[in-house]
């Protein structure tokens, strides 16, 4: 059976791992045949499958994980979770950071002069910054946090901040010297700095079907006093933070299942994969034999229909591609991984069948669904 994921999350550190795992139910292992792994599992209350890696520090790696589970899983959305040292005062420790845009550190020129930064923004998904502004606009995100961490906060708890970030190659554990001054000069608006979202969003930049999003946890001021705060235990409350964060988005982005109510429901069985597996490319023919369906504007339109008929709160998610049978394709694999793949099939043909009632085409649907 085909590999997929409805969302992949990427960490550096074991600790930016054990955190996000530690929210997944019914957890399993994915290998690819190049080595890299990682736990496959659900959400409680939430429908789709989420899987999580640990990739290791580093923008280069970063991308070429990236590019391998874009691939190799197809995900809806990829998101980078972990720490980072925060820039600015407003960024205290544990508090978390939705980037809203991605600053690539290094890139510039040397001269006589000095060095002249050449700033190349990457951007992230817009639809995910949107969608994780209302996942987080109220304190409901926290009840992700382990109850043990709760109970330790102070000052009412972490703040979301959503502001850029910047990526290089180095961590900063000064707050004088020239790389900080450089930094404050040309990125004077970003809040924090890691070390890996930059690879991330330069594969989103040359691909058409790849949506990414950072979620950092602020554990160090990014300065000399980096160490202590390490030792304190700061990594794993922001760590923890940041998990707690994405959860709350995933649960945006991702179907509920019936009666869900958060993460106290007890552990629910994985989303079936592939029920009809075998009849895609039959599938695909018959919806490739509606005229229109070679427009995109149609197929989004298409999408959204599904998603109301099954009563979600967006459109039916199913990564777009150039080329319109791909997309067709993609659709039919995200209909047979719903959770409820008998619902997805009929929302579909009522969807098209409110569309263009008088298509011929839609005997030959009819068909696959007897």
């Amino acid at each position: 059976m085909e590999s997929s994921a409805d969302v992949v999350v990427l960490t550096a550190l074991p600790v930016e791992f054990r955190a996000v795992s530690h929210l997944l139910r019914d957890r399993s292992t994915l290998g690819h045949p190049q080595g890299t792994s990682l736990v496959k599992g659900t959400l409680p209350g939430v429908g789709g499958t989420v899987a999580v890696g640990r990739i290791g520090a580093g923008n280069l790696t970063t991308a070429v994980i990236a590019e391998r589970v874009r691939q190799w899983l197809r995900p809806q959305a990829l998101l980078f979770v972990g720490v980072a040292g925060g820039l600015k005062s407003e960024a205290r420790l544990g508090d978390v950071v939705v980037s809203t845009k991605v600053y690539h550190l290094h890139p510039g020129k040397e001269t006589p002069d000095g060095f002249h930064a050449r700033p190349a923004p990457g951007a992230v998904s817009h639809r995910l910054e949107q969608a994780a502004g209302i996942a987080l606009c109220t304190d409901s995100w926290r009840k992700w946090v382990p109850d043990e961490m709760r109970a330790a906060w102070h000052e009412g708890g972490p703040h979301v901040h959503f502001q850029p970030i910047i990526a290089g190659e180095v961590v900063l554990n000064s707050s004088d010297t020239p790389l900080r001054d450089q930094i404050t000069f040309h990125y004077g608006d970003a809040l924090a700095i890691e070390m890996e979202s930059a690879g991330v969003t330069r594969v989103a930049d040359l691909s058409e079907d790849l949506r990414v999003l950072t979620l950092r946890g602020i554990s160090d001021h990014a300065d000399a006093d980096k160490a202590e705060a390490d030792a304190s235990g700061s990594q794993d409350r922001a760590s923890a933070h940041a998990a707690a964060a994405a959860a709350a988005l995933m649960c945006e982005l991702l179907p509920e299942t019936a009666g869900s109510g958060g993460p106290s429901l007890a552990a629910r069985p994985a989303v079936a994969i592939g029920e009809a597996a075998a009849a895609e490319a039959e599938w695909v023919r018959a919806l490739m034999a509606f005229d229109d369906m070679s427009r995109g504007d149609f197929r989004h339109s298409l999408l959204a229909d599904m998603g109301r008929v099954l009563g979600l709160p967006r459109a039916f998610m199913a990564t777009e591609s150039p080329m319109a049978r791909d997309h067709v394709r993609e659709i039919v694999r995200r209909v047979n991984a719903y959770r409820d793949p008998p619902a997805a099939r009929q929302a579909l043909y009522a969807a098209l069948e409110h569309a263009r009632p008088d298509d011929g085409a839609l005997e030959g649907l009819s068909r696959l669904l007897s």
